[in-house]
């Protein structure tokens, strides 16, 4: 095994098993946390990043053998075979096959915990089964107590979705490195303000935004997905972290008083994302070529967006003027300044140009391999 670190001018090569990533300065940690990326000489290193609840959900996910049963997934029903393992993050999630209507869907599983009792997160998740909407993932079945073949694990829950057949946001950025202009990029940003805003019209979050979390469909369309570490009206307190350097302030310092504010945050960090091809705007564990970039947007904005246009090689008109002030408003430090999704959808830059779902289409169609 090769496990090397070899530092460049702005990039970092990782070269592992002979996979050699090269990755933006301040882009490692995200590619790190990608579940194609993981490898167990890493799990340490993204245990001391992660939030409470992601570590003990990935060890969680980890007690579950990859050798389970291809024909018959469950011991006391031939309904679903597995035909490959989609993900690992946070818990596994497989591709299966629905044997009576010949039909494929994800299947996430969630091992018991040692208690025999189905774990929070599932519990929290399932919770989102009763939301129809376009651009969110749709649970079409689930299943509180279900025994396998696994004897390390011998039962879990389980959730059935629909299949997002083009992968995640991630891959189309960073491993099909498609090139997202503006116009891309805010057809994308209006599909998921709408699968999120029928959350926080329902006074629930997402609180794990990312774009891990950020499907495609079979026609290229966004699905919002995943919702372990959600917030519903119900809960008495947020508990969950979120996800290093998509979260806002307030889930990192535990004091979360207004989860629809910490979604806008994160929707900030994902159009810088979107914008940028896969490169983090600042931090949190520390700072870009010697500048904390965090500081340096709040002190000196000028500068700011001017370090930002020569860590991507790009002249000073690559961010526009209604981009940097959408931008900076969803990423305020004090969640009261943030805009909501309205206040989002009535901005300059969010009510310029989007593509219809042909041009959608033709666009996207033909640039991922077949998955």
């Amino acid at each position: 095994m090769i496990l090397q670190f070899s530092i460049g001018t702005n990039y970092l090569i990782l070269s592992l098993l002979d996979h050699k990533l090269l990755i933006p300065e301040n882009q490692i940690i995200l590619n790190l946390f990608h579940s194609k990326y993981r490898h167990p000489c890493l799990f340490n290193l993204m245990m001391e990043n992660s939030s409470p609840s992601s570590h003990k959900s990935t060890s969680a996910s980890s007690t579950l053998s990859d050798d389970l049963n291809t024909h018959s997934l469950f011991p006391d029903s031939h309904r679903f075979s597995i035909v490959k393992k989609l993900s690992e993050a946070k818990y596994p999630v497989y591709l299966v096959r629905d044997n009576k209507i010949d039909q494929l869907y994800a299947m996430k599983l969630f091992p018991f915990e040692e208690n025999d009792q189905p774990t929070p997160f599932f519990v929290h998740e399932v919770r989102f089964s009763k939301f129809n909407h376009p651009n969110i993932i749709s649970i079409v079945d689930y299943k509180t107590e279900q025994e396998t073949f696994d004897n390390d694990c011998p039962k879990v829950s389980f959730i059935l979705m629909e299949y997002a057949k083009y992968g995640d946001l991630f891959d189309a950025l960073v491993t099909y490195k498609i090139p997202f202009n503006e116009t891309l990029i805010r057809t994308y940003f209006h599909q998921l303000i709408a699968g999120l805003d029928v959350l926080h019209s329902k006074g629930a979050a997402h609180l794990d935004l990312k774009l891990e979390n950020l499907l495609l469909d079979e026609n290229y369309n966004l699905k919002l997905a995943d919702f372990d570490l959600s917030y519903m009206p119900e809960d008495k307190f947020v508990t969950t972290r979120g996800t290093m350097h998509f979260r806002a302030p307030e889930l990192l310092a535990g004091c979360c008083k207004n989860p629809q504010a910490a979604d806008v945050y994160s929707l900030g960090i994902i159009l810088f994302l979107l914008k940028t091809g896969g490169m983090i705007p600042y931090r949190e564990d520390g700072n870009t070529k010697g500048i904390n970039m965090k500081e340096l947007q709040e002190t000196n904005p000028e500068k700011f967006w001017e370090k930002q246009c020569e860590l991507l090689g790009k002249k000073s008109t690559f961010f526009s003027e209604e981009f940097k002030s959408m931008f900076v408003w969803m990423t305020q430090p004090e969640p009261e300044k943030r805009p909501t999704l309205m206040q989002i959808k009535n901005s300059r830059w969010y009510c310029n140009e989007t593509c219809c779902e042909q041009e959608l289409f033709m666009f996207m169609n033909g640039r991922f391999e077949f998955l």
